[in-house]
């Protein structure tokens, strides 16, 4: 019993003096403010990355680092796939560097900021005009395009055209590999590609032999030479008129159309049609040419159109240049009733007029002729002076002359009605004249009407 009393006594002495101490010293305790400043004396560092990569600090992949006291972390950017590392931001100021050494003193947040990669991706094609779909858009061929990393894209060919070329898809290919024309690309590098097509045109070249000649062409007018260009096999109708007058002494006329065309691997001119005519472009290149018999006025409104040889105009003379079988058409006024026409040929063998002569046909109607041959050998100078009369037809040598040799002159008439044709194709004759070479024919032609 004492020492429970002894004990009691104790405890309010403690009591007594903890009172007198706090009375006599005051002394302050720790509040709530002095506890949160204690909290705060702990440091604490985030390290965070965005999408495409991570972060090692100090060699772990560690998120959050706390201590009491600075310490330092050293930070390496781990860039993903498709990835590279841009830059820090350490409590929102940018730094640069894949590493990056950081003494961290206070609250600390780090971030790793990573970029997606991007390559260009190169489509090239022999079509200017080809279509390419890529993924759900329609574009035009070439192409180029920049492609995230890691990104499928879907590529197909489509056909396509302009007013001169049509493009139908082939394929793709891959460094020289066909892939067809649908593919699906993974990107993981720039990529260049090919696009093939089969590319169509087709031509027609409208050529002559005339200037200035204009034709219809679908009735608008054309100046040739020219060239029409379509994407596909087309049709068109060409009119060309039938005469073209230059001058007083020179025209144009006759006009017939002709085609290029191989014969046994040669190529020749084939006349297939006269007028207004269909031409139709099946191949790849067609040439075509509006033809024209020159024609010489050699007076009194008379027109010469030779047919062989090199021609050129003295006066109211056609001089002609060597050929050894020269012919040409004479188209007479149409108040016409007789001419006379004079050929002077050296080394000639024969020289001959036939009437009425159509051009357009090359058909001689009811004839009437005149011609002289020499006998034995070619006649070194020739000269023949022929007379023609409407009405009645008739045709005449009225005089010759051979050096060197005889001539036997033959005239010819056949009875009947005399068709001549339209236009100035009514009043044709047709001259002919054989020599030898390096000869040369004068042919002069005088009218009465």
């Amino acid at each position: 019993m004492q020492w429970k009393i002894l004990l009691v006594a104790l405890v309010f002495v403690v009591v007594l003096a903890s009172a007198l101490f706090f009375f006599v010293f005051k002394p302050k305790l720790p509040g709530l403010a002095q506890l949160a400043q204690l909290k705060r004396s702990m440091i604490v560092a985030r390290i965070e990355a965005s999408q495409g990569g991570r972060v090692l600090a100090n060699g772990t992949e560690t998120a959050a680092w706390n201590s009491t006291r600075p310490f330092t972390l050293v930070l390496e950017a781990k860039p993903g796939e498709c990835h590279v590392f841009d830059h820090w931001l350490v409590n929102g100021t940018r730094l640069e560097g894949e590493m990056l050494s950081l003494t961290i003193a206070g609250n600390t947040t780090v971030s790793a900021v990573y970029r997606r990669l991007s390559y260009k991706l190169s489509v090239l094609s022999n079509a200017s005009w080809g279509l390419l779909a890529f993924n759900v858009s329609t574009v035009q061929l070439p192409f180029e395009a920049e492609v995230p990393c890691g990104a499928t894209v879907r590529l197909a060919l489509l056909p396509g055209s302009n007013e001169t070329h049509s493009f139908t898809p082939i394929g793709f290919l891959f460094n020289g590999t066909p892939a067809g024309t649908e593919t699906e690309i993974h990107v993981q590098g720039n990529m260049s590609i090919e696009a093939v097509y089969k590319v169509e045109t087709h031509v027609l070249l409208i050529e002559t032999n005339a200037p200035g000649v204009k034709v219809l062409v679908d009735g608008q007018e054309v100046t040739l030479p020219a060239r029409i260009q379509r994407a596909r096999p087309f049709t068109v109708t060409i009119q060309a008129p039938p005469f073209i007058k230059v001058n007083d002494t020179f025209a144009w006329g006759s006009s017939e159309f002709q085609a290029q065309d191989y014969i046994r691997g040669v190529l020749s001119w084939i006349t297939f049609a006269t007028g207004q005519t269909p031409i139709h472009v099946e191949e790849a290149e067609k040439t075509i040419r509006v033809y024209y018999h020159p024609l010489y006025n050699t007076g009194g409104g008379v027109y010469v159109t030779p047919l062989y040889g090199k021609v050129s105009v003295q006066g109211n003379t056609i001089v002609t240049g060597s050929s050894i079988y020269y012919a040409v058409n004479i188209i007479l006024p149409p108040n016409w009733t007789k001419a006379r026409v004079t050929v002077e040929a050296s080394n000639a063998l024969s020289a001959g007029l036939l009437y009425p002569y159509s051009q357009e046909t090359s058909y001689v109607y009811n004839v009437a002729s005149a011609k002289v041959d020499a006998q034995g050998r070619v006649c070194s100078s020739l000269t023949v002076v022929f007379e023609v009369v409407r009405n009645p037809a008739s045709a005449h040598v009225l005089s010759y002359y051979c050096n060197g040799c005889e001539v036997n002159p033959r005239e010819f008439y056949a009875q009947g009605f005399w068709n001549f044709g339209e236009g100035n194709k009514q009043y044709l004759g047709r001259l002919l004249v054989v020599t030898g070479d390096g000869s040369i024919v004068r042919i002069q032609v005088e009218v009465n009407g």
